[in-house]
């Protein structure tokens, strides 16, 4: 009968800290994945429309690396991605220096 309510202490102390768990890799998934589609969206909207052109014109694109430069835009809006959400990241761990003048602080 013990062992019954160890298992039942386990369940109520781990269940919570499974969902939360689960909760954030489920929302970084789903982000990575919803920003991931986007831009490969673009990208391929982009290079359809590309596609439509004179083949004169793409040789002109082509020599002026046109999907070089496109593929460097993509990855830098990737890139800022990331680093906004590392940034925001670590403000929510950052701890508060500098407090408002009366209260617990120290007046010079």
């Amino acid at each position: 009968m013990q062992f019954l309510y160890g298992v039942q202490l386990l369940i109520m102390i781990l269940m919570p800290l499974i969902q939360m768990v689960m909760k954030a890799i489920g929302i970084g998934f789903v982000s990575y994945l919803g920003s991931n589609l986007i831009i490969d969206q673009a990208m391929n909207y982009i290079v359809s429309q590309m596609s439509g052109a004179g083949a004169v014109v793409q040789q002109i694109l082509g020599l002026a690396k046109i999907d070089v430069a496109i593929n460097i835009y993509f990855s830098a809006i990737t890139t800022r991605m990331v680093l906004s959400g590392l940034n925001k990241l670590q403000d929510r761990k950052r701890a508060q220096v500098w407090r408002a003048p009366g209260g617990t602080s120290i007046e010079a």
